[in-house]
């Protein structure tokens, strides 16, 4: 990016006296729109993890006869919003003016705040109705979103309106990609035998008993299971289409200088990308098979800003 503005600078250069190219910066603020993530995946329930057992042949015929041990299909697990709020906005550019029209290349870095959200009942996440008398009251399950980064690469079309000063207001639109990318985190942990986690579900269910469950097996992927954590910390990114809308004033400092002040509301495409586990109660990020990763999808849709910023521009 930064070659194409010194090509585009040094063509300017060469007809400085058609003052046709320009180049530029501009820094301010930019506030992001809330996030909507879903999160989806391959789910098992605790009874059919072999590693919560002490010796996983005894459970064996269990766990092979339970459908819920076999089924392989994804699902979806959750709903969150995240707030990420405002932060920086920089960007870089480069372009050509022909009347009252200007075509430029643009190069933007925001970076919105970070966010997160509480994990603590079902009626903000029915995906975990099932799950929500097992986590701890004490450290209450969690996701959080931090180094959100949108980094911008457009084509911008701007139109300049005739004022009869030295002030020029204008509009514009432009489309191009972005990289996206942020820190992802979620820690959920279970109950401990204290807090009263084997009251959860105290009893093999009848329906259980159907596919070969004892009480002694039963009672103890309990107690394992009772005070485990599962959780991640890893970076996610999206390359993504976007548009903006431009608006702006200008006031000419000489006939070849001019600062200003824009306005932009950029929006982009859905995000998604996969996400892996550091641990799985508190064992290593596999699948009741002990093999298969564990890893969930996430998606993010109204990715979007909102930025005013001040800039510089110089013709040549």
């Amino acid at each position: 990016m930064f070659r194409l503005c010194f090509l585009v600078l040094g063509m300017g250069i060469l007809t400085a006296a058609h003052a046709d190219f320009y180049g530029g910066a501009e820094i301010g603020l930019a506030d992001s729109q809330s996030l909507a993530s879903m999160v989806t995946g391959r789910s098992n329930p605790t009874r059919c993890d072999g590693l919560m057992y002490s010796d996983a042949s005894r459970p064996s015929r269990a766990i092979g006869n339970d459908p819920a041990c076999g089924d392989v299909s994804s699902r979806e697990k959750w709903n969150s919003r995240f707030d990420a709020g405002s932060g920086l906005a920089a960007g870089l550019h480069a372009g050509y003016a022909r009347d009252r029209f200007r075509f430029e290349l643009e190069f933007m870095h925001v970076e919105p705040g970070s966010a997160s959200y509480p994990i603590i009942t079902a009626s903000t996440h029915p995906g975990l109705a099932s799950k929500d008398r097992e986590w701890s009251e004490s450290a209450p399950p969690y996701e959080w979103i931090s180094e959100f980064r949108i980094r911008q690469y457009f084509v911008n079309v701007l139109y300049g309106f005739e004022s009869g000063s030295k002030w020029t207001p204008y509009v514009g639109l432009g489309a191009g990609w972005a990289r996206v990318r942020m820190q992802y985190q979620r820690q959920l942990v279970r109950k401990t035998v204290d807090e009263g986690y084997l009251n959860v579900a105290p009893d093999v269910p009848q329906a259980q008993r159907g596919y070969g469950w004892d009480e002694d097996s039963w009672l103890e992927w309990r107690e394992n299971a009772a005070g485990t954590t599962s959780s991640m910390d890893t970076k996610l990114a999206d390359t993504l289409f976007g548009f903006q809308l431009l608006a702006g004033l200008d006031y000419e400092l000489t006939d070849l200088a001019s600062i200003g002040i824009k306005a932009r509301w950029a929006q982009f495409d859905d995000f998604s990308d996969r996400a892996a586990y550091d641990q799985i109660r508190s064992h290593k990020p596999v699948h009741v098979d002990g093999v298969t990763p564990f890893v969930d999808r996430i998606e993010m849709d109204n990715i979007e800003y909102f930025a005013v910023t001040i800039g510089f521009k110089r013709r040549f």
